[in-house]
């Protein structure tokens, strides 16, 4: 009896838990309507009031049903200014004598409600659901999803799509939260932590003084690469050495200088454009004479090329090169980082390689074309698989290290006289009759006594001489696509922690951990963020998601324009992403069905042509 009563309540609270979840979802999509409504109820005052003064204005020359007209439109413009406070809180509420009185003139067009300082904290600012019990680390509810919303909203966590799971990264986006608006920083949501993160005025994050963590490291390393922060103040605290750094940075960069490090900022300091404080174009010195003539030793300047110590337009962009080559972010910044590259042993020598395009490469392609090693067909321009193995066979029929990479070595053995063709492929014999033919009857059916003789003479089985050597001939298997190497790769780090501004090898951001997997597959390229993938054009980009394959790159917008997403298509409508959400790398299939994804898809990109 007491089982049976036991199994009866459970069942109760998992009714209970579903009917829950399914009146949360309720609540939040009612009040995502309920904010649409409003936004759209606030331009009607503003029109109705314009259309009221135009015809009030008129009404001497107007006929008496159009002044009649005009007056009920004022009246109307009142009554949909009075719905709009009565769905507003008394923050946004402006003088409703202001308005009345602006009802025939000038002033009607800013009839409504005061906007919010704060830009893009208005979404969810209705709370979802009451809070009946403080959440913490380890819960699962339909609540969670809502919360982590509303810190992506607010820049707490990166844009991603939100879980009902209450982990490790929605605690600590809720402690810095809960730091930066005054209240008790213990990462639990209470009611005092709820009622202020679903406030009009919740403060938005700013990295700042006082913050600490590895995306303050993060901030504090770039602005070491650039020359704006000694190596010793990469502490991941944010201190006053880092705020000044930020300052001058940002006047350097034409931002605003409040030593704040704000999305914007967060974006120039990974920007290719961005302005860095070691060297500046036009600027000479013995420094920079140095690195010319390193950059002309590994091949990024032309042998021809008169070092002279000035940074002018070829030296950047033999720089650029080189970063894009060595996993450095291409700013074309002669930074410390940089230099350090540079004079390293490993540092790795200018090569036509996969992913890039352009002029070079489709000389290449006409190079490997006319010695056999590609079709016509294959000339693109586009450094892909086609290309990356033609050079390595090339490579490897010409006593050449084969790295599938056209380096010096590579290009001067295709314009030497002595480069060896493609081997021509040879169409593998037909058997022939003596190696198959049957034992002629007359010998295999005698009965002559035993001996060795007919054993001699016995119709061969069919595991004959002539069937190995079919075996041995057979065309092997092709080893796996670059595509599924990145895939297999990018699997291998299932589970990994997210940590914004990381790069890997244990813990990444979404940008982060693209960038590492396709560094392991041999595709060199600098680090992008989210918004960097936005505006590349390197690879083949394409908007409609259905054209996305194997080993894509798909990207999505965020809450604001300032923010994104990135994933690896993994195929069969599934995405491999560091998630912000699930705090870890992890899986999800409905990435080309899921509402999320539609609505925040930007384009994707073939990395593979």
């Amino acid at each position: 009896m007491e089982d049976r009563l036991k199994h009866i309540k459970n069942s109760g609270k998992s009714l209970k838990k579903i009917i829950s979840g399914f009146a949360a979802r309720a609540r939040r999509l009612f009040f995502r309507l309920l904010g649409k409504l409003r936004e759209l109820l606030r331009k009607v005052p503003s029109l109705l009031a314009k259309l009221a003064a135009f015809l009030l204005e008129k009404a001497g020359r107007l006929p008496l049903s159009l002044r009649l007209a005009g007056t009920g439109c004022a009246a109307v413009a009142l009554a949909a200014l009075l719905l709009v406070i009565s769905l507003s809180k008394p923050s946004e509420i402006v003088s409703i004598n202001t308005v009345t009185a602006a009802a025939g003139g000038e002033e009607a067009v800013a009839a409504g409600v005061v906007a919010t300082a704060e830009p893009d904290t208005s979404a969810l600012t209705a709370s979802p659901q009451p809070l009946e019990e403080s959440l913490s680390k380890g819960a699962d509810s339909p609540l969670v999803a809502a919360v982590q919303e509303r810190l992506m909203a607010l820049g707490y966590m990166d844009d991603d799509e939100p879980t009902e799971h209450f982990g490790s990264l929605t605690k600590d986006a809720l402690t810095v939260f809960q730091k930066h608006n005054s209240l008790t920083a213990d990462g639990v949501l209470d009611e005092s932590t709820y009622a202020a993160l679903f406030r009009e005025d919740a403060k938005a994050y700013i990295m700042q003084l006082g913050d600490s963590g590895e995306d303050v490291q993060d901030v504090q390393q770039r602005l070491y690469e650039l020359g704006y922060l000694a190596k010793d103040f990469i502490t991941g605290t944010f201190a006053e050495k880092t705020e000044e750094a930020l300052k001058d940075f940002q006047t350097s960069n034409g931002l605003t200088a409040d030593g704040k490090a704000g999305a914007e900022t967060q974006e120039k300091l990974y920007s290719t454009d961005v302005t860095g404080n070691f060297f500046k174009k036009g600027e000479t010195s013995d420094t920079i004479l140095k690195y010319q003539e390193t950059l002309v030793s590994l091949g990024y300047l032309s042998a021809d090329y008169e070092a002279e110590g000035k940074l002018d337009v070829k030296t950047q962009n033999a720089v650029i090169a080189f970063q894009e080559n060595n996993n450095l972010v291409a700013d074309g910044c002669l930074g410390p980082s940089t230099m350090a590259a540079l004079d390293s042993k490993d540092a790795v020598a200018y090569a036509l390689c996969l992913g890039m395009k352009g002029e070079k490469v489709k000389d290449l392609q006409q190079k490997l074309y006319k010695l056999g090693y590609l079709k016509k067909s294959q000339i693109t321009g586009y450094y892909g698989e086609d290309t990356e193995s033609a050079v390595e066979s090339f490579q490897k029929r010409n006593g050449l290290k084969a790295d599938g990479q056209a380096g010096s070595k590579t290009q001067a053995k295709l314009d030497s006289s002595s480069a060896v063709k493609a081997k021509k492929a040879t169409a593998t014999p037909k058997p022939t009759k003596k190696a198959t033919a049957t034992p002629k009857k007359k010998k295999a059916t005698a009965t002559p006594k035993k001996s060795t003789k007919t054993k001699a003479t016995a119709t061969p089985k069919k595991t004959t001489k002539a069937t190995a050597t079919t075996k041995a001939t057979a065309t092997p298997k092709p080893s796996a696509s670059k595509a599924d190497q990145l895939i297999t790769i990018a699997q291998t780090k299932l589970g990994c922690t997210y940590v914004r501004g990381a790069k890997g090898p244990n813990s990444f951001d979404c940008s982060g951990f693209v960038y590492w997997c396709l560094k392991q597959v041999g595709v060199s390229q600098s680090y992008m963020t989210s918004i960097g993938w936005r505006k590349t054009s390197r690879y083949t980009r394409y908007t409609t998601m259905s054209e996305a394959k194997k080993g894509d790159v798909l990207v999505f917008s965020g809450s604001t324009d300032a923010t994104g997403h990135v994933g690896l298509y993994m195929g069969s409508g599934k995405m491999i992403d560091a998630s912000s959400g699930a705090g870890q790398v992890r899986i999800t299939s409905s990435v080309l069905s899921g509402s999320y994804w539609k609505t925040h898809w930007i384009c994707g990109y073939h990395i593979w042509g």
